[in-house]
């Protein structure tokens, strides 16, 4: 929906960032950040899908790409994945901006884990179970 304030978007309304560079700030490709790069196409991001077993079919509509993605991974508890790693995403690159803390993949997994135990609490049983079976298997 476009909603969030990426630096593409902040460019749109007009807001002055420093150094006037909308550029992402977790790659090296000098690309603008959008949202869908952000999540999707940063190597970044790339590489902390590759850590959860997720690849994307870039050349498709988004809402095709997360069916294609969620018959790949065969679980039932793919949006629960698909939501902790995005927002995990957004906070390795607000950390970064906003106090200056490190970018790297060991962090965003450890987090992405954490946030795994948590929302399993709140997963009915029949979930709960393949869901810390799954992201205990994750090396």
């Amino acid at each position: 929906m476009d909603r969030l304030n990426t630096r593409s978007l902040l460019k749109r309304k007009k807001f002055k960032i420093d150094g006037n560079n909308y550029n992402c700030i977790l790659c090296t490709t000098q690309r603008e950040e959008t949202a869908f790069h952000l999540f999707f196409t940063c190597p970044f991001a790339t590489s902390c899908w590759q850590q959860i077993g997720i690849q994307w079919q870039h050349g498709n509509p988004f809402f095709q790409m997360l069916e294609i993605a969620k018959q790949s991974l065969n679980c039932n508890f793919f949006m629960e994945i698909f939501i902790i790693a995005t927002w995990h995403i957004w906070k390795i690159r607000n950390g970064h901006i906003f106090e200056n803390c490190p970018t790297t993949l060991s962090l965003w997994k450890r987090n992405f884990k954490s946030e795994c135990l948590i929302q399993a609490h709140r997963m009915k049983d029949s979930l709960k179970t393949p869901f810390l079976i799954w992201s205990n298997s994750l090396t």
